[in-house]
């Protein structure tokens, strides 16, 4: 799937994203112009997810999402160097529009297959307030060192720009739906 580079101007926020010292967890918070279903919808359909998630400068030209206890979510990231780097997670709960919780599984991974222990768990919550839809991320690691790795290898700062891709986005899904109203 290719997906078009946005640039522009959106309603801009900062993702919160915090280390906590004895904890191995990394804690992201980020609120988003948009309805929670919307929201939702965007970190759980392919056809949105190739838009924003990643750095920037990322493209995704794979995105497959099986939405179900036990269903793969598998992504690869494309780096304008031509470098890509591929994952699969396995989903372990989901309550539509309200939290959906994954963790690592190995390549190839298919549904019912048996998995290793989790190297880590993500948690996502999504809660509406007004138009505002704030988005919670814990994602708890086997150790602090292996946290540690992962903020020095990148990961927050991945979110942080992957989360201000998603604000462009749903702005200008916003913006293209009231222009089809007029």
């Amino acid at each position: 799937m290719d997906c078009v580079e946005l640039t522009g101007t959106a309603p801009t926020r900062t993702s919160a994203v915090t280390t906590p010292a004895n904890d191995p967890v990394i804690l992201i918070a980020r609120s988003f112009e948009a309805p929670r279903a919307l929201v939702w919808r965007c970190y759980t359909e392919p056809k949105h997810l190739v838009h924003f998630w990643g750095p920037k400068g990322a493209t995704n030209p794979v995105s497959e999402v099986d939405l179900r206890v036990g269903g793969a979510w598998r992504q690869v990231m494309r780096f304008a160097s031509g470098n890509e780097y591929g994952y699969t997670s396995v989903y372990l709960e989901i309550s539509p529009v309200d939290r959906l919780v994954w963790r690592d599984a190995p390549a190839g991974y298919r549904f019912g297959d048996k998995l290793p222990p989790a190297e880590m768990v993500t948690e996502m919550t999504l809660a509406e307030a007004g138009r505002l839809t704030s988005v919670h991320i814990t994602v708890r690691f086997t150790s602090l060192a292996a946290r540690d790795q992962a903020v020095k290898q990148g990961f927050a700062s991945t979110v942080s720009e992957g989360s201000d891709k998603l604000d462009l986005y749903l702005f200008t899904l916003s913006a293209t739906a009231a222009f089809q109203q007029e």
